[in-house]
């Protein structure tokens, strides 16, 4: 799990760097690789398509960690205060007193910067929003980015600079776009895909058409690429779940389901391993959820999203998170459905 961008921003107004040069991934050229949705669709049909956030995925965490700081130094330096004071304050003489009230300031003091940290922290998760969607409008040609403060950032599709991002902490890698200054060479702010996840030394150093089949990184960008340059119809068979988060909160249900499909395609003893930090994370997350607000966009966005009636690709979640077409007669009349030999998203799910 990785909440870079989330707890801190992405530099800006900086120039690319070589990596970022050597990794880019153009909109029109064709990666040989299976696409993958990567659990991270919310709906999609022939007008846009909604994708989660990069750190929906371990939605919780941070939620669990700043909590466990608030509750520590605040129970800690209460308990040592009270600790350091037996005897009742009118029975103090006046050194005892100033010593008290020294002793006291010292432990707040030292409590209080944490606290704040953890108050910071659990503001940026929780009070917040239940997700920040990116929409990728296929008949504008817009990308839409709903920010962790409720703006949201907008651009031409054609326009942004995709590349592979590394996250050194875990050694991971991530889809990035930059938004470029008006010179091509500055960024001006930037964004990530929903999948991150590692890359081989191997694959990072092959050329387009030679990349693994195990470089989920690049096959979700592939998917979003191809739905953005071909339409819908060259993806919508990949999609058997939908989030189904759009304009309401998840479900206990789904968080459970969510929080645990990160480690489903895990080795069993490490699967094992990792369920109490899953159970962790799913108990936070509830809490995550439900103190958050739901986003919503602007009403030009809408405006320039509407889905027409009888869409044959027009797909959100039922409840449980199978995928539903909105119009079902108008899909089965097309032939369009999930093929379950093309979705191999349990094996790494790292959004």
């Amino acid at each position: 799990m990785n909440f870079t961008s989330l707890v801190s921003t992405y530099p800006k107004k900086r120039m690319l760097t070589e990596q970022e040069r050597r990794h880019h991934l153009r909109q029109k050229k064709r990666l040989a690789l299976e696409p993958h949705y990567q659990l991270s669709i919310i709906k999609m049909n022939s007008t846009f398509m909604d994708s989660v956030d990069r750190w929906f995925g371990w939605k919780g965490l941070i939620t669990a960690a700043s909590l466990l700081l608030i509750c520590m130094f605040g129970y800690g330096g209460v308990t040592m205060a009270l600790a350091a004071g037996p005897v009742s304050w009118g029975n103090m003489n006046a050194d005892e007193k100033l010593e008290q009230i020294i002793f006291s300031c010292v432990i707040f003091s030292i409590s209080l910067p944490p606290i704040l940290i953890g108050v910071w922290g659990l503001r940026k998760e929780s009070f917040a929003y239940t997700h920040f969607p990116i929409r990728f409008n296929y008949k504008t040609q817009m990308v839409h980015v709903f920010r962790a403060d409720g703006s949201v950032l907008s651009a031409p599709w054609n326009k942004i600079f995709f590349t592979l991002g590394h996250l050194p902490v875990a050694n991971d890698w991530e889809v990035r776009g930059h938004i470029m200054d008006s010179d091509n060479v500055t960024i001006r702010e930037s964004f990530a895909l929903s999948y991150y996840g590692s890359i081989s030394p191997v694959d990072l150093a092959a050329q387009a058409d030679h990349i693994s089949s195990t470089d989920f990184v690049r096959a979700h960008w592939e998917f979003v690429r191809r739905y953005m340059e071909d339409g819908p119809q060259s993806v919508s068979n990949q999609v058997q779940f939908c989030m189904p988060i759009d304009k309401r909160r998840e479900s206990v249900r789904i968080s459970l389901e969510r929080t645990f499909a990160n480690i489903s395609g895990a080795p069993i003893p490490v699967f094992l391993m990792l369920i109490p930090y899953c159970t962790i994370a799913f108990l936070f997350r509830l809490i995550a959820v439900r103190t958050s607000k739901i986003p919503v966009w602007p009403d030009d966005i809408e405006a320039s999203s509407k889905v027409e009636p009888g869409d044959p690709f027009a797909i959100e979640g039922t409840p449980k998170g199978d995928r539903m077409a909105l119009f079902p007669e108008a899909a089965l009349a097309a032939g369009v459905g999930f093929r379950p030999k093309a979705c191999p998203d349990s094996t790494n799910p790292k959004t």
